[in-house]
């Protein structure tokens, strides 16, 4: 910083008003660089294993099935579908896996994104309660998923659509 040298009151306000303003900038970008950079362990992935098995959830159309397994110490894949007569029905693929200290879930929902998996990071954990963001996404920018007990899952999609939120919620009870 260089060195201002006056001797008015008027000159020492906006001297003080600078190195204010310049504390406050530094606190903030030294906030913002911690909250972006996420350092999650195996030990915060572990409770999502959890997850494995199959969970339903009752609608107007009938049930939707969301299933889990673990594929490895760092993996989960997932499916939802329907079960129309005899065939089943998928309407999502997804993965949820740990990789350089990041959490990442990504579904590859079919006839969007051209059947592309899209990558949501884990931002926020705590309680069983898992959110996900990729801000760059239509809809939804967050997936949160909250495990609420042994046999109960709430998730839930929210996000911005032409500057209105939405959200969805799913409750699912362990098949």
């Amino acid at each position: 910083m260089s060195q201002v040298c006056c001797n008015d009151r008027h000159c020492f306000k906006y001297k003080h008003i600078y190195e204010k303003e310049s504390a406050y900038f530094l606190i903030g970008l030294l906030c913002c660089e911690h909250a972006g950079a996420q350092n999650f362990t195996q030990e915060d992935f572990n409770p999502l294993r959890s997850l494995a098995g199959i969970w339903k959830m009752e609608t107007r159309r009938g049930p939707v099935y969301e299933e889990w397994r673990v594929t490895d110490n760092k993996k989960l894949q997932g499916r939802s579908f329907r079960i129309n007569d005899a065939d089943t029905i998928v309407m999502e693929e997804i993965e949820l896996f740990i990789t350089n200290k990041e959490i990442i879930y990504s579904p590859a929902v079919k006839n969007q994104n051209n059947g592309q998996a899209v990558p949501f990071r884990l931002v926020n954990f705590s309680a069983n309660r898992y959110v996900f963001e990729n801000k760059e996404h239509d809809f939804p920018q967050r997936i949160i998923y909250h495990l609420v007990s042994a046999d109960s899952l709430h998730a839930r999609i929210e996000g911005t659509v032409k500057g209105k939120e939405r959200a969805s919620d799913f409750h699912f009870t362990r098949n």
